[in-house]
């Protein structure tokens, strides 16, 4: 390493050692937006205060829409056209500026008018056509483009559930080929997955219990009467559900302490969510380090309620513990988090749920202010956005210049170096890669540009080795040679 890259890599841990002293137990936050990112020394990961990735733009209340209220907001949905808003018995649909065009109270189905009542769950097809979950009367309703009822789907035919408990659908997704998934209440077996005709598939991508060393000693113990009452150890369910452009379907788990709180599952129902490599303590989890107790503070691992994902890999996911949003790219790197609970225009009362609204807008509906908080892509954070979108396109040099726009913004990035170094490692610039993945602290891609490097050293000097093995070679037969004659010589004398 030359002294110019210590020499940075010192003023780096400096001023992250200086930020992390600002927030400890993430007590204290910024004047702005409380935005930040964890940075790695060898005693783990620590959180430091970064730029915020967004500008708060407004907040959005029942006034603005022209609405008589917007309390109870349960979910929100974005489709190319639309904003919809489950709240109060109803569903408010805007345009992207929130002009309303409709406020959808009732419907008629079999000649009788029926109103909505709460709707806690919705999704929107490319062609428009609306789902929402209307657990109070176990089923969905599948509304047309013009937003008149097309079917409602009640308790789907073949699936079993016990007798005593109720169907209830709370989350839905609907996959490009007609394929609706659930979030039902009370059904542990994991997602509930329907075929388009409305008929039960098969439970999708179950959550497993584990249980700890000690519950499974004590279990070798139980009566047969008490291994039955054991049963009511169920797994967590699913707390809600997205799809991405493939139709891979990301979900997040209820409760805060699995080990995998966000998964992508595959057609298989296996989760397939990729984690940054070699580094087993990062995985996408919400917060790294968070208060084990408290009093009046939240306390334990995020609560993730929400999750989103744009056109590139990036999702999102809404800690509704701590009122904080979380960003990750493809492979698993949290690229920011911010938000913060509180009574001023940008933080959150009770945030229910967040999604992407084009390139640069984010929505949040906060049920405790009543409002949808709208927030925009700054040039800190647009800079983040268009770095992992061109990694995804595979233009590791456009990303290159993105990921050093990040560093000019915020040098305790860690993950903009390995960016940077990633670049310079498909070019074959092996030492400069090394020094930003150094930078970086990533282990792995260090060791793999180290390798690299001495390949490169071999290979070069592999010509001259051999050359001086075979001189030397050749050096030795000649001394035995000339040895032998003068011996001979000495011999005859």
């Amino acid at each position: 390493m030359d002294k110019r890259t210590m020499h940075i890599r010192a003023i780096v841990s400096a001023f992250v050692l200086m930020l992390s002293c600002c927030i400890p137990g993430y007590a204290v936050s910024a004047d702005g937006i409380l935005s930040y990112i964890y940075y790695y020394t060898d005693e783990g990961y620590h959180p430091v205060l970064s730029p915020s990735p967004y500008n708060f733009v407004k907040s959005v209340n029942a006034d603005d829409l022209g609405v008589e209220g917007l309390n109870e907001i349960n979910s929100i949905f974005v489709s190319d056209q639309h904003v919809y808003i489950a709240c109060n018995g109803k569903i408010v649909i805007t345009d992207h500026n929130f002009n309303l065009k409709k406020e959808l109270a009732g419907f008629s189905h079999n000649g009788q008018e029926q109103a909505l009542t709460n709707i806690t769950g919705m999704w929107v097809t490319d062609e428009e056509e609306l789902y929402a979950c209307e657990p109070s009367k176990g089923r969905i309703l599948h509304f047309s483009p013009d937003w008149s009822i097309k079917r409602v789907l009640e308790k789907p035919e073949g699936i079993i559930i016990p007798e005593n408990i109720a169907y209830q659908p709370l989350k839905v997704a609907v996959d490009s080929v007609g394929r609706i998934y659930v979030v039902a209440n009370n059904i542990y077996e994991g997602l509930v997955e329907i075929n388009p005709d409305g008929s039960f598939l098969r439970y999708f991508g179950v959550v497993e219990v584990k249980y700890t060393p000690i519950q499974l000693f004590w279990r070798r113990l139980q009566t047969a009467e008490q291994r039955a009452r054991s049963r009511l150890w169920l797994p967590v369910n699913f707390s809600n559900l997205s799809i991405d452009k493939y139709d891979f379907v990301y979900a997040t788990v209820a409760g805060s302490g699995d080990e995998q709180p966000i998964r992508k599952l595959n057609a298989k129902g296996k989760n397939i969510l990729r984690y940054p490599v070699g580094k087993d303590d990062a995985i996408p989890q919400g917060d790294l380090k968070y208060n084990h107790y408290g009093l009046r503070v939240p306390y334990g691992k995020s609560t993730l309620s929400a999750i989103d994902i744009n056109d590139y890999g990036l999702y999102i996911v809404l800690d509704t513990k701590r009122s904080r949003i979380f960003a990750y790219d493809e492979d698993g790197y949290m690229l920011y988090a911010f938000g913060e609970a509180g009574t001023t225009q940008w933080r959150f009362q009770l945030p229910v749920d967040v999604k992407f609204m084009g390139e640069d807008m984010l929505l949040v509906a906060d049920r405790g202010s009543e409002t949808i908080k709208v927030f925009k892509l700054n040039d800190y954070g647009r800079s983040i956005h268009n770095a992992v979108r061109y990694q995804s396109q595979f233009e590791y040099d456009l990303a290159m210049e993105e990921w050093k726009k990040v560093i000019d913004h915020n040098p305790a990035f860690q993950y903009a170096y390995v960016g940077v170094g990633k670049a310079l490692y498909r070019r074959g610039d092996y030492k400069a890669a090394k020094d930003y993945f150094l930078l970086g602290q990533d282990v792995y891609y260090y060791s793999m540009a180290y390798k690299k490097i001495r390949q490169q050293w071999a290979e070069q000097y592999f010509d001259l080795f051999i050359g001086l093995i075979i001189l030397l070679f050749i050096c030795m037969v000649i001394y035995k040679i000339i040895k032998r004659l003068k011996f001979q010589v000495r011999m005859e004398a």
